[in-house]
């Protein structure tokens, strides 16, 4: 390890400079790029805002890492929990705190975890632990604010901000009753159509009273304050509280909350993962944020009256694919893949049957998206297994599953299948995958407690939905 590159790398990152960092490590020819040089890589990428980029380079390098490896550990439950993959995220903390009990850092992302899920128990228990280890570190982050709190606009700013959406966006109606605004002053104005913009305007006003932390070299930009739109067609039950209707208000006020809870930033170009499709009618399960559309230039960016800058920005739904697309290339690159494919039409209301622009990229539709899967099980050795489609696209639970021997070194032994497969459907290799049993545990969890039963051995699930071991099961 080049231990005066590795220094330097450190620097920058406590200067904030994670550009910087992501240019200098993708510079590298491959063969230096150890794992111990790919973990501040992550960190950056996610310090940056493409925490799906982070978990992905953490991930490739898992095999790689040894089971002491605390900054690792801690790197991947902090990428976890800002994908709310909140089970994930307590089990690497548990393995940083098995390393050192005396990580404050892990008790006080605990702490985080257990405001997310309000468990009241969990933020005691790991306060109190946090607490004995450096209350000074505690009271800074939780001090007399356990998370309730949001920041707010004061009367001026609130006025100011009022007066700029009605004068590039339209009059508001209302504010929108289908999101929570008891706890929570992120409020979404309901602008109506009118002869001129035939579309429904939602507009968020709030999320710029927090002052988010952005990196120091991009701060010229702006995006430290920002509010979001999105754009509905005129026809949209902006009222309902069917999800097929509020899922954009809920995204919209989602998003700012998490501005603040999480204590990050969004800004041109950021995509936050659903993590499975927003609503029934639809498979976007993504946004990107975007420059908005149909206004003014001038309309972009709104002067407080302290004369800091909020800056407003679009929210376009996006497809699973069109994420991945961006995230090996750039948003620049999906943004040119939209246009030359749908047209500016993608900046417009939302279409929830717009065509998916990355299509090619899609093999098959899986029940549970990749970006949700969670580390469920602790396993040493060959994972890989063979599942069927009935459980893998038609989210089948498992109904039979039996060890033979491993076709390779990679390979478990363990085949999957819901249980109604005809011979027919068995013989067509194209019904089959091979997949990891982590990935098996995140569609049937029950097959967990089985998993280390010995090669010829086959269990099928009972009318009581009970795994039964089948003793007449002799494949080899």
């Amino acid at each position: 390890m080049d231990y005066e590159f590795m220094d330097e790398i450190e620097e920058l990152l406590l200067n904030e400079q994670y550009n910087a960092v992501i240019e200098k490590i993708e510079a590298l020819d491959e063969d230096e790029l150890s794992s111990q040089i790919m973990i501040p890589l992550a960190h950056a990428y996610s310090c940056n805002g493409d925490n799906n980029k982070a978990l992905e380079i953490l991930l490739s390098i898992d095999e790689d890492i040894d089971g002491d490896d605390l900054p690792y550990h801690f790197e991947l439950a902090h990428c976890y929990y800002c994908s709310h993959k909140y089970r994930s995220a307590i089990n690497e903390i548990q393995k940083c705190l098995e390393i050192e009990d005396s990580f404050v850092d892990g008790w006080i992302l605990m702490c985080y975890i257990a405001l997310d899920k309000d468990d009241e128990k969990m933020f005691e228990f790991a306060s109190e632990k946090a607490k004995e280890l450096d209350e000074a570190a505690w009271e800074e982050c939780f001090g007399n604010n356990t998370g309730e709190e949001f920041a707010m606009y004061t009367p001026e700013e609130l006025q100011t901000i009022l007066t700029h959406i009605t004068r590039y966006f339209g009059v508001a109606a209302r504010s929108l009753k289908t999101v929570d605004t008891t706890n929570n002053p992120i409020s979404i104005l309901y602008i109506p159509p009118t002869k001129e913009r035939n579309y429904i305007t939602l507009v968020t006003t709030g999320i710029g009273a927090y002052k988010a932390n952005v990196p120091e070299n991009i701060k010229e930009l702006n995006m430290d304050r920002i509010e979001l739109v999105a754009y509905l067609p005129p026809e949209w039950d902006v009222d309902s509280e069917d999800i097929r209707f509020s899922w954009v208000a809920r995204a919209l006020q989602t998003l700012g909350t998490m501005i603040q809870f999480d204590d990050t930033w969004l800004g041109l170009g950021h995509t936050i993962s659903n993590g499975s499709p927003f609503a029934p009618d639809t498979e976007f399960n993504g946004v990107i944020l975007d420059n908005i559309t149909n206004v003014e230039r001038s309309a972009i960016q709104c002067q407080l009256p302290n004369n800091e800058i909020v800056t407003f920005y679009q929210i376009i739904p996006i497809y699973e694919e069109e994420m991945v697309f961006k995230i090996k290339n750039n948003f620049e690159d999906l943004f040119n893949l939209l246009i030359q494919n749908v047209g500016i039409s993608y900046k417009g209301p939302i279409n929830i049957n717009r065509p998916n622009v990355c299509e090619e990229m899609k093999e098959k539709k899986w029940a549970i998206p990749k970006s949700s899967l969670e580390n469920i099980l602790q396993w040493s050795g060959a994972d890989g297994c063979y599942a069927t489609d009935k459980i893998m696209l038609d989210n089948k639970p498992v109904g039979f599953m039996y060890r033979e021997n491993p076709d390779n070194e990679y390979d478990s032994g363990w085949r999957f299948m819901a249980g109604d497969e005809t011979e027919e459907y068995m013989n067509n290799p194209d019904n089959m995958g091979i997949y990891r049993l982590n990935t098996l545990c995140n569609y049937d969890v029950d097959i967990t407690d089985f998993l280390d039963s010995p090669v010829g051995t086959a269990y099928y699930r009972n009318k009581r939905g009970e795994f039964v071991k089948n003793e007449n099961f002799h494949k080899n």
